[in-house]
């Protein structure tokens, strides 16, 4: 949807759209618990309150619980997030990612655990091999969510659970292991999913 306009118009033009430092626009996936699921184009600065209320706002008779935001590899945002612009600067800065532009809206009937243990199994699955902090440390984070829902204690598991995800990523080789620890940390911390 970007391409046309800068070619037609040139990109001094579309760089008028958007923030000083994140101009343009970007491309949004919604999905979950919105009452018009799609693909919606917003410019840089819009807030993740604006992009779903263009989905028609959370689905009638439901309230906000989360909304992950980037994809299995991004981060959890809460209501107190929901004015947060959209640019690469403020939501760095809100400890979000923009990531590949898809937003998950959760609401109040979503077993955030189960999502959260779901996204851990995701990651173990997706997982080559080639490089030890990814493959082993996305089977020991999830195996740690699997003692915590056992009722180990969650303080000496979050530690360790924090500890191994800086370690992938910081030293796996490719993306999927660098980013495959950002959603469960933030369920953690920002959600206190299992806490």
């Amino acid at each position: 949807m970007n391409v046309l306009p800068i070619v037609l118009r040139g990109g001094p033009a579309f760089a008028t759209r958007g923030t000083s430092a994140s101009t343009g626009t970007k491309l949004f996936c919604l999905s979950g618990s919105v009452s018009r699921p799609g693909v919606y184009e917003v410019d840089f600065g819009a807030t993740l309150r604006d992009l779903i209320d263009l989905a028609g706002g959370v689905v009638a008779g439901r309230s906000m619980r989360a909304v992950l935001l980037g994809g299995a590899a991004g981060t959890f945002a809460t209501v107190d997030d929901l004015d947060v612009p959209l640019t690469f600067e403020a939501t760095r800065a809100a400890g979000l990612s923009l990531g590949s532009g898809v937003v998950m809206v959760l609401d109040d009937t979503t077993d955030l655990v189960a999502y959260v243990r779901r996204i851990a199994a995701f990651f173990r699955d997706e997982s080559c091999g080639q490089c030890v902090p990814c493959r082993v440390g996305t089977v020991r984070q999830e195996e740690m969510l699997d003692r915590m829902v056992a009722g180990a204690d969650p303080r000496g598991e979050r530690e360790l659970m924090l500890d191994i995800g800086r370690v992938m990523r910081d030293a796996s080789i490719c993306g999927l292991g660098q980013t495959a620890h950002n959603a469960i940390e933030s369920a953690v911390l920002k959600l206190g999913v299992l806490s």
